[in-house]
């Protein structure tokens, strides 16, 4: 009798390849060609923040890792901000080879493409817009480092991992205090968040302007980049006059208009995955941390480099609120009708989301002795959204709180940055077994509110 094959799990698969990579990624980040003296949960952790795009760091990139470590590290971000399923395809369309089912899958499911058609082209049209798009980056920031008067090599390659990690939205930076050093200046904040705003809105994004105004082979943008777009404007005006108004006399007080303008609109872009800092987070005031944290909780868009909810998910919520509040009983954006497996979808993730962070919070405030809510709260929704701005930690200058946590702890922070990179909804298919009722139920009532 013939066996049957067992299904393809599509995302217990990917989840496995992302712990794979994770750690070969920590034992070569262990080794004393890489780095100086450090712990393999901090090899762990850091190779970890590195493959999900994260920036949170428990070892100082600048000093405590060699050149060597460096460029694992940055291998590391590119795999993870471009993903390892899109690279395989891509070789594949290189070498003119067809892609299974199996693999269709794990590329859908990988970079949340909405059909399986062309996925090979795709994947292939997305490693030649990164490289082409970092390598733009490169050049901007390595003719400034040089006019800065930076020795040629190390202008290049500070500009290089900078370029890749901030297109990658990975956060992480050759400079001890990050960006801070060029607060004052707007040339790099502005290359940069340019960078990463492009990696965050999303491949399928990218591809839709391309094809919608450039090569118009499309008539108009597809509704889940006008909903995307849309959202990531809103989001960056809205954040930069709130910022500024909460600033103003605060944070900003030292700075002249134009670097008060730069410093806000920068932090009100770089929460939603980026995780540069071009001043001390620390200094904010309460309100605007709490902003932060909730840019974090939305992240950047699907398909892109960064993590959250995602913006069109954000949408839909408010979206299906207001209608629910109107009577309405469908979600309309922009003259269309949107399907309510995908609003289900949205409360869905939502729920998730929301539920494991509350759940990781609670263990991490009991594991750190009632430690200070608000640096924990940051700490785990910039894991989560794989952003990586931290409010510091209390021991060591420059590294992340998650530094101060226990090895418990910071096990958590890895588990909540694989969720955020992953996704939620990824996960719970992962763990749970769906099942399809061939029967129903009578209907009952039940009070609500």
């Amino acid at each position: 009798m013939a066996r049957f094959k067992r299904p393809v799990h599509p995302a217990r698969i990917l989840i496995s390849g992302y712990l794979i990579i994770i750690l070969c990624g920590a034992v070569l980040l262990s080794l004393p060609v890489s780095s100086k003296n450090i712990k393999p949960i901090d090899a762990l952790f850091t190779a970890t923040s590195a493959v999900c795009v994260t920036g949170l760091i428990v070892k100082d990139t600048a000093t405590d890792f060699t050149f060597v470590g460096k460029l694992i590290i940055l291998l590391l971000i590119q795999i993870g901000g471009i993903g390892y399923m899109t690279l395989s395809t891509a070789f594949f369309f290189f070498l003119r080879r067809g892609i299974g089912l199996r693999e269709r899958l794990l590329m859908r499911e990988s970079i949340s493409y909405l059909t399986y058609e062309n996925l090979r082209r795709f994947a292939f049209t997305i490693v030649r817009v990164t490289l082409v798009v970092e390598g733009l980056g490169a050049v901007l920031l390595f003719g400034y480092f040089m006019s800065s008067g930076m020795p040629t090599w190390q202008a290049l390659g500070h500009a290089i991992f900078h370029a890749v990690s901030a297109f990658c939205n990975a956060g992480f930076s050759t400079f001890s205090t990050n960006l801070t050093g060029y607060s004052g200046t707007l040339f790099v904040p502005i290359v940069i968040s340019l960078l990463f705003i492009t990696g965050g809105i999303g491949f399928i994004v990218i591809s839709d302007l391309y094809k919608t105004w450039l090569a118009k082979k499309n008539p108009r943008l597809s509704l889940h980049s006008k909903i995307a777009l849309t959202t990531t404007l809103i989001l960056i005006l809205a954040g930069t006059g709130v910022i500024l108004l909460l600033e103003w006399t605060n944070s900003l007080a030292a700075y002249p208009f134009a670097q008060k303008l730069s410093i806000a609109y920068f932090h009100a872009v770089t929460p939603r995955t980026a995780g540069f800092s071009t001043v001390n987070i620390g200094i904010l005031s309460t309100a605007a941390k709490l902003l932060l944290v909730s840019f974090m909780f939305i992240g950047a868009s699907p398909g892109g480099t960064g993590g959250g909810i995602k913006t069109t998910t954000f949408s839909l919520l408010v979206l299906e609120m207001k209608n629910l509040m109107r009577g309405r009983g469908e979600v309309l954006v922009f003259n269309r009708k949107v399907r309510a497996e995908q609003a289900n979808r949205a409360f869905l993730v939502f729920i998730l989301s929301l539920s494991w962070l509350l759940t990781a919070l609670f263990l991490l405030l009991i594991l750190n002795n009632e430690g200070d809510f608000l640096p924990t709260l940051f700490e785990l929704t910039s894991a989560f959204g794989t952003v990586g701005l931290s409010l510091g930690s209390k021991i060591v200058p420059n590294l992340s709180a998650s530094y101060d946590f226990s090895i418990i702890g910071k096990l958590i922070i890895i588990a909540t940055i694989i969720i955020g990179k992953v996704g939620t909804l990824t996960v719970g298919s992962a763990l749970i077994r769906q099942e399809k009722r061939r029967y129903t139920y009578p209907a009952g009532t039940v009070l609500v509110g």
